[in-house]
């Protein structure tokens, strides 16, 4: 128990070390399934919005012929603004569970903190690998997009879809440093998911309802700033300070996180 206490390489910030392969696999493994089932529901929310929309585009132009639905409108307000980014943070914050406050609580934090690697790198490689996680699930759904809506006759452009993957992964960055961080204060199996999923539901349907109002992440997540008021598509142009923010305060987050790991005692 003693080794296990006192194992602490000189450059805890390194990621690439001595045993940071083992514990990647590791952080892997005691994620794959959230990933994965993640992955599912992503994947089905896109199938079902994409292979549904000429009936639902036709009910609506239909009933409103002067104001027709444009194809890309329908994929940006529907999945990109609202279901696809809301279950998209979801699964940021469910990849995000784990770490040394949870394996406290079930009696295994001493076997990681007997591997070669310090704590505060073992935080580090998880979130990369949660990063990482997030990214593929943000990714994969919205190239999805184009590639089903050729199956219903209309065409979504594939540049448009990776740019908003990309924006709405990187910008939501600061989810997973929120999730990181509760996973790093709570060790009830259920106390971090449930403070997170429902915080960050509230603040989601709050902002989308228009109960609360001014910046907030899911805008810039959904590049709101930056589209077509008429097709909803990208200009080109990136509000680049609004990303800086969102990354400015998931920097924040995580050196929380990391201090609060370095400070607990296991």
């Amino acid at each position: 128990m003693e080794i296990a206490l006192i194992i602490n390489p000189s450059r805890p910030y390194q990621i690439c070390a001595p045993g940071a392969i083992s514990v990647l696999w590791k952080a892997w493994r005691e994620s794959r399934a959230r990933f994965f089932s993640a992955l599912v529901l992503l994947t089905s929310l896109v199938v079902y919005a994409v292979l549904t929309s000429p009936g639902f585009l036709a009910h609506y132009n239909a009933r409103f012929p002067d104001k027709p639905l444009l194809y890309s409108v329908y994929v940006w307000t529907g999945l990109f603004h609202y279901a696809l980014q809301g279950l998209w943070v979801l699964a940021a914050l469910v990849v995000a569970l784990g770490g040394l406050a949870r394996e406290k609580a079930t009696g295994v934090a001493l076997f990681t903190l007997g591997l070669p690697v310090g704590r505060l790198r073992l935080f580090l490689i998880r979130a990369a690998m949660a990063w990482a996680e997030s990214i593929v699930l943000g990714l994969t759904s919205a190239m999805l997009i184009p590639a089903l809506s050729l199956l219903v006759g209309e065409a979504y452009p594939f540049p448009q879809a990776l740019a908003f993957g990309v924006w709405m992964s990187v910008a939501g960055f600061v989810i997973l440093a929120f999730g990181l961080l509760l996973s790093e204060i709570f060790e009830g199996e259920f106390t971090a998911p449930v403070v997170g999923l429902c915080s960050l539901t509230a603040i989601f349907l709050g902002y989308r309802s228009h109960t609360l109002r001014g910046w907030n992440v899911f805008d810039v997540m959904s590049a709101t700033a930056s589209i077509n008021p008429h097709t909803q598509l990208l200009t080109g142009t990136f509000h680049w300070l609004d990303l800086a923010t969102c990354l400015l305060f998931s920097i924040v987050l995580l050196f929380t996180a990391g201090a609060v790991v370095q400070a607990r005692d296991f």
